[in-house]
């Protein structure tokens, strides 16, 4: 079987000029190309079945651009094993027509701007859209602008959370969106709370609507002027809480518990909290590892919320071989009557998405049902947020 000699000439003088992408409409037997100067296409006339003519035209195309008719994925295989998939390589694939092929040039660490656009234009998808935009070369081209303005216009189509989150980190990434476009998709979140998590991640100190200091910042931030310029962490930490700034961050941390759908979202949130929150402690007995994973001191992680409230209340109060340090001896010193605030630190920092395993290893259950078994979880990190922004 061979293409008819119409088709085998016109794309043999199609592939003479500089081809950056190929695409195939199988229903309507088109080929599409990307060239210098523009848009080109051929329509196809089988001399086969439709589904048999199609592969006919693709061995031909990767005969042409690889030197062998097996195309994708057994080429792209290959060169996976030889560690050969470079920009060179990806150029080719984006001559194959193939979907599947777009896909592994997207998500090549390799991509470039000039790459990107040609790849958009062989195959448009949210799930594409996301992979070059996790790529800095991207984001810092125009291509970047295009993929974020895509990806907006989707998201009222997007049913899957964890996706939607995705997209909002990607498209908040500096330069992608105007100041306006970030207040629209702001005002988004107030119906979907999974969008607040992403502007939590990416614009933690920058949030829309903010709210004013707390009451008492100023004359906090005065009394451990001193801390602060020692460096304290509870003291950097406790004022950037109270400040305007970190104040906006704790409610919308708050207003996201409302409705979060499902188990990736809450785990994000709570990793979100814990990110902003984070204390490196000073404490007899812990290390840095210790805590980027929440471990208690024996070395198990954290899963119970009353295990991380006891450990806070004995590091507090220097019941146990953890200790106080002199960090948190000195800010409790300083302010003695911000007791439960400083406890509500401690908490923060160390609360995780392990606290989700004891409830996800008996329920696979979404929404309302999952907010209701996560009440234990959700009730005491809400009230530490609380203890934070009303006192």
């Amino acid at each position: 079987m061979a293409l008819s000699n119409e088709d085998s000439l016109r794309l043999n003088v199609l592939l003479a000029q500089n081809v950056r992408a190929i695409r195939i409409d199988e229903g309507k037997l088109i080929v599409y190309a990307l060239t210098q100067k523009g848009e080109a296409k051929i329509q196809l006339n089988p001399t086969v079945r439709n589904h048999k003519y199609i592969k006919e035209v693709k061995d031909f195309l990767s005969t042409k651009a690889l030197g062998t008719p097996g195309g994708f994925p057994m080429y792209i295989s290959r060169w996976n094993r030889m560690g050969d998939l470079r920009n060179n390589s990806l150029e080719k694939l984006l001559l194959l027509g193939e979907e599947e092929a777009v896909t592994a040039v997207v998500n090549n660490q390799d991509l470039t701007p000039e790459l990107a656009t040609s790849a958009w234009w062989a195959v448009q998808s949210a799930d594409n859209a996301r992979s070059m935009l996790s790529c800095k070369a991207v984001v810092q081209g125009e291509i970047g602008k295009e993929l974020a303005k895509f990806l907006i216009e989707f998201l009222p189509f997007e049913e899957d959370p964890l996706k939607m989150l995705t997209s909002t980190r990607l498209v908040l990434q500096p330069g992608l969106i105007s100041d306006e476009e970030i207040i629209k998709l702001w005002h988004k979140a107030k119906n979907k709370t999974t969008l607040y998590v992403g502007f939590m991640d990416i614009l933690p100190d920058e949030l829309p609507e903010p709210v004013a200091a707390h009451g008492r910042y100023q004359e906090i931030k005065d009394t451990l002027a001193d801390l602060l310029e020692k460096e304290n962490p509870y003291a950097i930490a406790l004022c950037k809480l109270l400040s305007a700034s970190g104040q906006t961050f704790l409610k919308t941390a708050e207003a996201s518990f409302k409705r979060p759908p499902n188990y990736d979202i809450v785990g994000a949130l709570i990793e979100s909290i814990r990110r902003y929150v984070f204390v490196e402690h000073p404490e007899a007995g812990q290390n840095k590892h210790d805590h980027a994973l929440g471990l208690t001191l024996n070395g198990e992680i954290q899963t119970e919320v009353d295990a991380i409230s006891d450990l806070v209340n004995n590091i507090y109060y220097d019941k146990n071989d953890l200790g106080s340090s002199d960090e948190l001896k000195a800010i409790k010193s300083a302010i003695p009557d911000l007791e439960s605030q400083l406890q509500s630190v401690l908490f923060l920092t160390r609360a995780s998405q392990t606290l989700l395993a004891p409830t996800i290893a008996k329920s696979s259950a979404v929404g309302s049902l999952m907010r209701k078994k996560l009440k234990p979880v959700f009730d005491p990190i809400v009230m530490n947020l609380r203890l934070l922004q009303n006192f």
